[in-house]
């Protein structure tokens, strides 16, 4: 799972009109330095370094180096571009992109006569395991369900998680969707060795997500 810092708080670093210039003219121009970005946008050398470092930070933009061969005598300047990072923010958090990741797979290795519900829940409780192997931190269980956009709640003992990210998709197939929330929940727990005392269950709730983690008995 990325864990660069969430996209609604990389968008609001390019809400600084000064660093959104920056950020565009690196789009729209290829690898610059930055004294070709001090003298295009007629910025300070220094809020330029500050701005540059920012949009590092948050994987918009990188450092390159000068190509060789540019006959330049000294150290090569160090030229800056765009990455390809793609951002998408909404509220309530919605990730249809992971829904698709998982559906694509599944219908790689769905073989008839197995149910195509099978094939999309191994291949969910297999990427839950895989994102919880990336965070091993103590509360990972809670910060990677709020991540995956589950907004968990403590509910006594359980975790009811009152948000589904792939809500509007609920509405083409609850029990499909529905089956595959449960399946990352439950590749989350085993990802992170927490199987053995943590249980998943489904109930019927059509406002916020099936899925509810409970003490296991």
């Amino acid at each position: 799972m990325d864990t660069t810092p969430d996209d609604l708080e990389v968008l609001g670093l390019l809400a600084e009109p000064q660093r959104a210039r920056l950020y565009e003219f690196l789009t729209a121009h290829g690898p610059c330095t930055r004294q070709e970005i001090c003298q295009a946008l007629d910025m300070g050398r220094t809020l330029v370094a500050f701005h540059l470092h920012k949009l590092e930070q948050a994987h918009l933009v990188t450092a390159v180096d000068e190509p060789a061969g540019t006959g330049r005598r000294g150290r090569p300047a160090q030229r800056y571009r765009a990455t390809r990072r793609e951002l998408s923010a909404s509220l309530p958090p919605r990730r249809y992109e992971l829904l698709a990741e998982i559906l694509l797979h599944a219908a790689r290795e769905h073989r008839p006569p197995e149910p195509f519900t099978d094939a999309a829940t191994r291949v969910a409780v297999r990427r839950g395991r895989r994102l919880a192997a990336e965070r091993p931190e103590p509360d990972a269980l809670w910060d990677l369900l709020a991540r995956l956009g589950y907004e968990p709640a403590a509910d006594g003992p359980s975790v009811l998680l009152t948000n589904c990210p792939f809500q509007r998709m609920r509405a083409v197939d609850t029990e499909l969707v529905c089956a595959i929330n449960a399946a990352l929940a439950r590749g989350c727990l085993e990802g992170l060795r927490a199987s053995g005392r943590l249980t998943v269950r489904t109930r019927p709730c059509p406002d916020n997500c099936c899925v509810v983690i409970d003490p296991a008995a």
